[in-house]
């Protein structure tokens, strides 16, 4: 089976600067992947100075609580094996591109307020941004 992903939420952040946090669920994947493919391009710049995710989450199948962050998110195996649910944080986003992943582009569906159950999540994370 291929690997492929959906972007299941686009929420906008209130930040200093452009931001969302970006939910994806990654569907049969192979294992270990690259967390920072997942980019979008900025035309006219090179790949180094395009965005890449930021204060990245494992999340449980449902969404609702951390499974793992930071450097564990993609260098251990067993967590980025099958279906994977992750969220991150993204700069800069341009919401009429899709967005680059190790697996191909994704689209980017339409923003929406985040959900009760990220709220948490989103709060801590918030401190860091």
């Amino acid at each position: 089976m291929d690997t492929t992903t959906e972007i299941i939420g686009l929420y906008p952040i209130e930040a200093k600067e452009p931001v969302h946090l970006v939910e994806i669920r990654i569907k049969n994947s192979q294992g270990l992947f690259d967390i920072y493919k997942f980019t979008q391009e900025v035309h006219g710049q090179p790949k180094t100075n395009w965005q890449v995710p930021y204060n990245e989450k494992i999340l449980d199948e449902k969404g609702n609580n951390v499974i793992a962050d930071g450097f564990s998110v993609t260098n251990i195996s067993s967590l980025c094996t099958g279906n994977v649910r992750i969220i991150f944080f993204f700069h800069y986003l341009d919401i009429s591109k899709p967005l680059t992943t190790p697996f191909g582009e994704t689209p980017l569906p339409r923003e929406t307020r985040i959900p009760p159950r990220l709220q948490t999540i989103k709060d801590l994370l918030h401190k860091s941004i």
